[in-house]
């Protein structure tokens, strides 16, 4: 019995297409023994949606569902930032996420962070974030890094991702980033919140430069304050990022490269600034 005798025909804004109901495609792979990921990818192969990702139509073509589904991304940080970074590169159907951070959820992660919550105080981010998306995808190809990656260690896992998404909070772990990720020839997604203010840019790896507007001369403190941070802010910064790093994904031109943009929460405005 191929996909398309039971899949339903369907159209939106004027466009048509087809759709196989999730149950209906579990079913299929377990009669055939065959795991879950393989068959969403047989059916975005006959452009066919499965029913998880219809909503990404017509935004999405199945050939660029397909092309999300085959792609990996590595997120660094995952709190405000990343944890929803993840989440929506998850739902978007990107289907490799390797995630990373070595710190727990704690009481003062309650005001921003989705998954803290009170049965998550106390666990790693990491881990808990890949639970959280399993229960999004269960296809989805996850692996959680429990640890806090130095320049050393993020070279293992850039040749595996397509492109890097920022949720640091130091400028130092920042910095290893970048450098690492321009060897490795992958792409960064930059963010960066603090209180009302949010920033994102996209950094190639041909770009040359200490990128100064991330950056400022001179030594850095010795030692950085948490930051106060509102949750709206962090909600529309990885929002920005995670729609930059699928365009990426897709091989489109980057909103991001060589501008910042910039939110400024007192006033509502999103300004592109040029980086020259």
């Amino acid at each position: 019995m191929p996909l398309k005798s039971i899949a339903t025909h369907s159209a939106r804004d004027g466009k048509e297409f087809w759709v196989i109901p999730q149950d209906s495609l579990r079913a299929w792979a377990t009669e055939r023994g065959l795991p879950l990921r393989r068959v969403l990818r047989f059916a975005l192969e006959v452009d066919i949606f499965p029913e998880c990702f219809e909503r990404n139509f017509p935004s999405l073509t199945p050939a660029e569902q397909l092309t999300l589904w085959q792609s990996s991304a590595l997120v660094l940080g995952l709190g405000g930032l990343g944890g929803l970074q993840a989440m929506l590169l998850a739902r978007a159907g990107v289907g490799r996420l390797y995630i990373a951070d070595g710190d727990v959820f704690a009481s003062s992660n309650l005001n921003r962070q989705l998954l803290a919550t009170a049965k998550t105080l106390g666990y790693n981010k990491a881990l808990v974030t890949a639970k959280h998306l399993h229960h999004i995808n269960e296809a989805l190809i996850v692996e959680a890094i429990p640890a806090f990656l130095d320049r050393d260690t993020i070279k293992t896992y850039l040749p595996t991702a397509r492109v890097v998404l920022d949720a640091l909070d130091t400028l130092a772990a920042r910095r290893d980033l970048i450098s690492a990720a321009q060897q490795a020839g992958v792409p960064v997604v930059h963010g960066a919140v603090r209180g009302a203010f949010g920033q994102v840019t996209t950094i190639l790896p041909r770009d040359p430069g200490d990128f100064p507007y991330l950056f400022p001369p001179g030594e850095p403190p010795a030692a950085e304050t948490a930051p106060g941070v509102l949750a709206p802010t962090v909600s529309l910064v990885a929002s920005l990022q995670a729609m930059e790093a699928i365009r990426l994904l897709l091989g489109k031109a980057p909103a991001y490269h060589g501008v910042l943009a910039h939110f400024d929460g007192d006033t509502g405005r999103l300004e592109i600034l040029p980086l020259q």
